[in-house]
């Protein structure tokens, strides 16, 4: 098996060298061993891949804030089928009145995916709030639980019903349930700390790269705390996150019947693929990119080139990051992740 997957990391090494990407870290544990723990490259100028840079996860770190809001549905603070609106006023109006918290979690909900300026939004370096108003003052893409659409802007509005039904701002919610119930003491939610700033990963092609307002920068995005895109975190913490998924758990993090929900399918298949757990792609990803893997599988991808995924059938976990941007090709983009993902589940079976 090392020998097999030595060609996946010998691939990496030939993106490295004819520039498709800078950085990259792969992780594999099957059965609960890890067997590979790899980096290559740079995270960030003069800083070399490996086990303490801090990569932006993008869309994986809806995980996260999915994790959180199932954590206060344990506790009685929500319900999956409790509307937003009954914790939100600003959703009480009739087109956004019968969204539900389990509409959010499944991208169901009709919310748009993100502001249609963002960009610029993100150069006036706008607070949270002010960023994410889209998503009460634009219209809905549908009606709640019609179809599937992906949304940034419905995590942000979780993490507003988190902060409204505890009274305590959503990072401080996700410290308590999250990160430090499941020992994750290299991840971050905001980054904050110029020796964390060190070790950051700079994401090439991102909004703004290289700017101030940068979306994965440390002066302003990763402060934002963005509930569907603000996580950072090394690739052995994130490992870790995604084993309390598993049979391999390090520790409880939430009940067995809980993980169950998040990582089985919640959305109809009427409403067709991929399908949603609660937070969770179940099945196969948003992008295509697990071709090779079975249809019990369940994880997330970023477009900052980061994606966790775990195959029960299989009982292989797979961690990979790095640091180039869907927005510099998508296609691309999307070859190396599916390339990486099949040729490891490929390799150990």
């Amino acid at each position: 098996m090392v020998e097999r997957l030595s060609e996946i990391t010998s691939r990496l090494t030939w993106f490295i060298e004819r520039g498709e990407l800078d950085g990259a870290g792969l992780a594999v544990v099957q059965g609960g061993s890890m067997v590979l723990e790899w980096y290559g490259g740079e995270g960030a100028p003069g800083l070399p891949a490996g086990p303490e840079v801090l990569w932006p996860l993008a869309a994986v770190s809806k995980l996260y804030t999915a994790t959180a809001i199932l954590a206060l549905v344990e506790r009685g603070l929500l319900t999956l089928g409790m509307t937003a609106a009954s914790i939100l006023p600003e959703f009480d109006e009739d087109e956004r009145r019968a969204i539900t918290v389990r509409h959010l979690l499944t991208h169901t909900s009709g919310v748009p995916y993100e502001p249609v300026d963002m960009e610029t939004l993100l150069q006036q370096q706008l607070p949270l709030d002010e960023l994410i108003e889209a998503a009460f003052t634009e219209p809905l893409d549908f009606a709640p639980g019609s179809r599937i659409g992906y949304s940034d802007l419905g995590y942000a509005v979780l993490g507003m019903v988190a902060e409204r039904v505890t009274g305590r701002p959503f990072p401080e919610v996700v410290q308590e349930f999250v990160l430090m119930p499941a020992g994750l003491h290299a991840t971050h939610f905001p980054l904050q700390g110029e020796e964390n700033e060190r070790w950051l990963a700079r994401v090439v092609g991102g909004l703004g790269d290289g700017l101030p307002w940068a979306m994965y920068g440390a002066r302003y995005g990763l402060r934002l705390a963005h509930p569907a895109w603000g996580v950072v975190a090394t690739l052995p913490d994130l490992v870790r996150f995604l084993l309390h998924f598993t049979p391999h758990a390090p520790g409880r993090l939430l009940a067995r019947a809980t993980i169950a929900a998040m990582t089985s399918r919640q959305t109809p298949e009427t409403l067709g693929l991929p399908g949603w757990g609660l937070g969770f792609e179940v099945g196969g990803g948003y992008f295509g990119e697990v071709d090779l893997f079975s249809p019990s599988c369940f994880g997330h991808t970023g477009a900052t080139g980061c994606a966790a995924w775990y195959d029960p059938v299989y009982d292989l976990a797979v961690v990979f990051v790095s640091n180039r941007h869907l927005n510099l090709g998508r296609e691309r983009f999307l070859q190396r992740i599916a390339s990486v993902l099949n040729g490891v589940v490929a390799a150990v079976t």
